[in-house]
């Protein structure tokens, strides 16, 4: 059985209580190495495989090769199946018709965010990735203005990187271009001053 389990913001205090408890029944836990580190300190006595970023097909195919065999939970932060590893997994899926997928949900970056600042997406609210590893950035570009354009409250993730440190002050000019009262959040550098 492989489950993908969706940890939340990084404290055990946001974990779900499913995604606790399936972590508590994993033999083994894989996951970025940033992520395990975090697991180690809740979940001391379990079996872990890590590796580094651009290495996510590698994790999975571990992950399943390992869960024809024993109880395996892939963690992600926040919810798997936002920017998390559950596409990927259901890609590599069919290569492994014996295995037993189940998504476990977790808290995303963007609810756990906009809890510290009050409730900015209570109405509707959209999000955007300023990664541009699977995503052309002139495609971005069109998303935020679109967003701009419909008065949605933008949640944004991947708010910049070392290969790209101007991305976020670039996408906060477009929509402030498009709309001048738009709320614009980078949710993980908020979450990090936490």
């Amino acid at each position: 059985m492989l489950n993908i389990v969706g940890f939340g913001c990084g404290s055990y205090e946001n974990m779900t209580i499913e995604a606790v408890r399936t972590i508590e029944k994993s033999e083994l836990v894989v996951g970025f190495k940033t992520y395990i580190d975090l697991m180690r300190e809740y979940f001391p006595d379990k079996e872990y495989y890590e590796n580094g970023m651009m290495q996510e097909r590698q994790r999975c195919e571990y992950a399943l090769n390992e869960a024809m065999t024993k109880e395996v939970s892939l963690v992600c932060s926040g919810d798997s199946g936002v920017y998390g590893m559950a596409s990927l997994m259901y890609d590599l899926l069919p290569e492994y018709p014996d295995c037993e997928l189940e998504i476990i949900p977790g808290i995303t970056a963007a609810v756990s965010g906009a809890a510290v600042l009050g409730a900015p997406i209570g109405h509707d609210f959209c999000v955007i990735s300023l990664s541009d590893r699977l995503t052309p950035w002139e495609v971005i570009e069109k998303r935020l203005s679109a967003a701009a354009d419909g008065d949605f409250c933008i949640a944004i993730y991947n708010p910049s990187s070392k290969g790209r440190p101007d991305y976020l002050k670039r996408a906060c000019e477009i929509c402030f271009a498009r709309l001048s009262k738009i709320v614009c959040v980078a949710m993980y550098e908020i979450l990090e001053e936490r």
